[in-house]
């Protein structure tokens, strides 16, 4: 009769008293927790700040060189689209224009004592027929009701109110709406989802023509659009990389930068990693995860091989070699591994839920995320069993018997 196969050693170690190892992977489901609701947590604050990039229906940006970020002033002149727009596979140069600072919004509500409060809210100016952003909830008709000035697209994701569900900190939002927007009236005439950061609370759409008359003209009365903010490119497919090294060779780089959108996106947040204290913060919290992790892992292996060292003592009596009884160690750490991190990430998904529909921030465990924490899960019980490991290759038949 065929012999069932064996099974291992190390699974025996830890599975022969159930109740133990369910609280063993408990133990490091909880550092899998810690340290993918930290960096989960990192990664949206930092991914809040580039969804209206991510928005950008182009395959190319032009932007300003000393701009760090988006919220900080520094635009691209006008003639430089027209450069863009000339340049070979260019289909299509979008200028789109920011407001952070100058455009506060008045709040909605009806109450005279309400009506009075204002804030500052970012202004997206575009043409609405260029399709330069991508908002799937924003019909044909919604973009051709921009066309007339003095009305606007609002976020329905801005900052909630701490008070009163279903408002924002700008007041209610609803289509037909009439408030105003840097001391004129504004009309509200259909709700798009994108999402507040650390720069603002919330964001307004409007077309390059109402961007022009109602935020920059007060600013700047002799040419109101002198400079765009950003420069989107559309051009022929698979053309990219050709056309970025052509525009970096026509416009120079002294005060234009080209860049593909994925890059545009790792700038802004690289600025907000090295200059806020995102990523030390929460950077300290997931090295701070690893640790306590390896901490719970050693002390559980730790306690294992104690337990065992009559056993390991009779198989090192036996024959058995230092390094065989090592792997049994090392297979212990990574059966711990996979049964903590299952239950631990199953969790964390369910924080992201929960802390992104009360934050309002994107929470996305993405496979590149979900891989990081894998590994690091993985390195951190290995690393504990390497640790363990001492102690078996210490053991001596002679003193246990």
């Amino acid at each position: 009769m065929p012999q069932p196969p064996s099974v291992p050693l190390a699974w025996r170690n830890l599975a022969h008293d159930r109740v133990r190892f369910v609280l063993f992977a408990a133990g490091v489901g909880f550092a899998v927790v810690l340290m993918g609701v930290q960096y989960g947590i990192m990664n949206a604050m930092l991914d809040s700040n580039t969804v209206i990039i991510e928005r950008l229906d182009c395959d190319l940006v032009v932007v300003n060189p000393n701009r760090a970020s988006l919220l900080m002033r520094g635009g691209v002149s006008q003639r430089r689209v027209e450069q863009a727009r000339a340049a070979p596979n260019v289909r299509a140069a979008v200028p789109v224009y920011l407001e952070y600072q100058a455009a506060g919004l008045r709040h909605t509500a009806e109450r005279a004592r309400e009506r009075t409060q204002t804030r500052r809210i970012r202004v997206v100016g575009v043409d609405p027929e260029s399709g330069v952003l991508k908002l799937p909830d924003v019909s044909a008709e919604d973009w051709a009701k921009l066309r007339t000035p003095g009305t606007a697209l609002y976020d329905r994701r801005s900052r909630p109110h701490p008070d009163r569900p279903g408002e924002t900190v700008f007041g209610k939002f609803e289509p037909g709406a009439r408030t105003e927007l840097a001391g004129r009236d504004i009309t509200l005439v259909a709700g798009f989802d994108l999402g507040f950061d650390f720069g603002t609370d919330g964001t307004l759409i409007v077309s390059d023509r109402t961007f022009e008359k109602w935020v920059r003209e007060p600013l700047y009365p002799l040419n109101p659009l002198a400079e765009a903010d950003l420069i989107a490119l559309r051009v022929a497919p698979g053309a990219a990389r050709e056309v970025q090294a052509d525009l970096r060779a026509r416009l120079g780089t002294e005060d234009v930068l080209v860049l593909t959108r994925d890059e545009l996106v790792s700038r802004e947040k690289r600025f907000w990693w090295t200059n806020t204290p995102i990523g030390f913060a929460f950077g300290a919290g997931v090295v701070l995860g690893f640790v306590v992790g390896m901490v719970i892992c050693y002390q559980i292996l730790a306690s294992d091989v104690a337990d065992h060292l009559p056993e390991y003592a009779t198989l090192k009596a036996i024959g058995y070699t230092n390094r065989y009884l090592s792997w049994i160690v090392l297979q212990e750490a990574l059966i711990l591994a996979a049964a903590g991190f299952v239950p631990g990430i199953l969790f964390t998904l369910g924080t992201y839920q929960l802390l992104g529909a009360i934050t309002g921030l994107p929470m996305v465990l993405t496979p590149g995320r979900f891989a990081l924490v894998l590994a690091l899960t993985f390195v951190m019980c290995s690393a504990s069993g390497l640790l363990a490991v001492r102690k078996v290759k210490k053991v001596d038949p002679a003193d246990v018997f």
